[in-house]
């Protein structure tokens, strides 16, 4: 089972193979390729969520 944690200022995600993040209203999930983002509307529950509310997928760089 995939842990996730939430986004900081500090997350990381893989350019080339992405990363796994989870709305935090429907818990769909999505691919991601980059952070630079502010917000994000969801695929599934079409709500603007902002980044830091969403959950990244936790890896050997998370500080959690």
């Amino acid at each position: 089972m995939t842990k996730f944690v939430p986004i900081t200022r500090y997350s990381r995600c893989k350019r080339s193979s992405g990363t796994v993040i989870k709305c935090p209203k429907c818990n769909e999930l999505a691919n991601i390729y980059h952070l630079c983002w502010s917000a994000l509307m969801c695929q599934s529950c079409k709500k603007m969520i902002d980044k830091y509310d969403y959950l990244i997928e936790k890896n050997k760089y998370s500080k959690q």
